[in-house]
């Protein structure tokens, strides 16, 4: 199964919480803000959900239609 990371812009206040929380490397910081620099990577484990105090990321199954 694969996952899709989805961060919210309006949210993100670009603490790098998310980033440090990753143990595959999916998220990075660019300009403030994070993004998702290597999708294919993402295993779904939700910690950088959880690292995410103000409720910026969500992670989806791929191809949910939720953009």
């Amino acid at each position: 199964m694969s996952y899709r990371v989805v961060v919210d812009p309006e949210k993100c206040v670009g603490c790098g919480a998310c980033v440090r929380a990753c143990a595959y490397g999916v998220l990075e910081l660019i300009d403030d803000l994070a993004y998702a620099v290597r999708p294919g990577e993402c295993r779904g484990c939700g910690d950088c959900v959880k690292a995410c105090e103000q409720g910026a990321i969500e992670v989806l199954q791929a191809g949910s239609g939720k953009s």
